[in-house]
């Protein structure tokens, strides 16, 4: 039976709105599987409920517009759950030039086993569109689907750069080594094009070439879009004294406090702890200071209640520390989960770090409360939060055989 007019009203614009909630967690440290696999339900659950009103003859899939954030993903995956080709084929047809929407497309392809969406991906590897071909590229890597070695190779020579970067990322993240495309690998190492360039070194690392390291130390010393994962690559390739180096050079560059606080998490150095205590006192910088000391001792500062009561006259500079725009102002490098981020006290994460800090050995790096070894970091890319997820995957695959890096965006993990 059709839903009530005012049910698939609710239905038109909570479906998108799912997928935006969905997305922005899988960016944000203040969420965990768990909170992804129930917005994954959810979204399900909406996809369902479209199928069902599309087998009742109903259309309320056409009152979703595909041009809102979230839209086209409902959309896209609507089409492929339905096997709806011709909507599909409407669909790609009408993809803009936009990165975001390739975001979306390479979820939909991604969003359902592969023997459901295969003949869907192949089609889109074959599009025109360079974004279209860039996100099947992306969900064939997400979904572990067997690219032949010349059709790589067809894409690490494409004349478009985002062609080229999702064959890239797809060598890099499934360790697909094949020495006959590593010569074209190597060629890009050099490219005029900085994704490019810094694709191509991420790439060689992954597959097994440390003695390229070299290559990250400018990207981690002078800020630019790849900084930050530059930051995850470089610090599992160093030892210990190179790792102190390294920060060191990091905290005296000209960066933002954003990616100082960052480079301090996932150095896991215990010994600059109090550094990050001391940008806890800075508001435009406590939330990130608090992540960044749960990133490293793995507690959560609410529940150990290090956090301080906001007064009422703080709510308006408040409000403004949650205003992304404002802070994009100070900070470019702002991001816009941090207003989700609790605000901790400097004086009581001081008092809780004097208390524990002998429980975190010097000398080592910590992760979420544990030392590096391959079985933590193996718990913690399972069952931490996104963005220790992310720094556990890398520093697993650069470390160990058989270990894969994961777009935590894409739904692979779905049945």
């Amino acid at each position: 039976m059709a839903l009530s007019p005012w049910l698939a009203s609710i239905l038109r614009h909570d479906a998108p709105h799912a997928w935006v909630l969905r997305h922005n967690a899988t960016h944000s440290s203040r969420f965990y599987p768990m909170d992804i696999a129930r917005y994954d339900r959810q979204l399900n659950e909406y996809l369902h409920l479209l199928e069902y009103e599309a087998l009742d003859g109903a259309d309320t899939l056409s009152r979703v517009d595909h041009e809102t954030q979230g839209g086209l993903f409902i959309h896209l995956t609507s089409a492929i759950q339905q096997s709806n080709w011709e909507h599909f084929i409407t669909l790609l047809s009408e993809l803009s030039d936009d990165s975001e929407q390739g975001e979306e497309l390479a979820q939909s392809l991604a969003w359902f086993p592969v023997s459901v969406t295969y003949s869907f991906i192949q089609y889109a590897l074959e599009h025109s569109s360079p974004v279209v071909q860039a996100a099947a590229i992306n969900a064939s890597a997400a979904r572990g689907v067997d690219l032949p070695v010349a059709e790589v190779a067809s894409y690490l020579g494409a004349q478009d750069h985002r062609i080229t970067i999702a064959a890239l990322r797809y060598l890099g993240n499934r360790k697909y080594h094949v020495d006959q495309l590593m010569s074209l690998v190597n060629t890009l190492l050099t490219s005029q094009h900085e994704g490019v360039r810094f694709n191509a070194i991420r790439a060689v690392l992954l597959l097994g070439d440390r003695e390229r390291v070299s290559l990250l130390q400018s990207y981690v010393t002078q800020a630019c879009e790849y900084t930050r994962e530059a930051i995850q690559l470089i610090y599992p390739l160093f030892d210990i004294a190179q790792q102190e180096a390294l920060t060191a050079s990091i905290l005296s560059a000209d960066l933002s406090p954003t990616i100082k606080l960052y480079a301090l998490a996932v150095s896991g150095d215990t010994g600059y702890v109090s550094t990050i205590i001391e940008w806890a006192s800075q508001a435009d910088y406590a939330r990130l200071a608090g992540e960044s000391f749960t990133f490293i001792t793995g507690i959560d500062i609410e529940e150990e209640n290090l956090c301080p009561v906001i007064e009422d006259e703080d709510e308006s500079e408040l409000q403004n520390l949650d205003n992304i725009n404002v802070r994009r102002k100070q900070d470019p490098w702002a991001q816009a989960y941090e207003s989700d981020l609790p605000i901790p006290s400097a004086e009581r994460l001081q008092a809780w770090w004097s208390s524990h800090k002998e429980e975190f050995k010097k000398g080592q790096c910590w992760i979420a409360g544990k030392p590096y070894s391959q079985e933590n970091l193996n718990t913690i890319a399972t069952e931490g939060n996104q963005r220790q997820q992310r720094v556990a995957e890398i520093a697993l695959a650069l470390s160990y055989p058989g270990s894969y890096v994961h777009d935590l965006t894409l739904p692979a993990g779905i049945g």
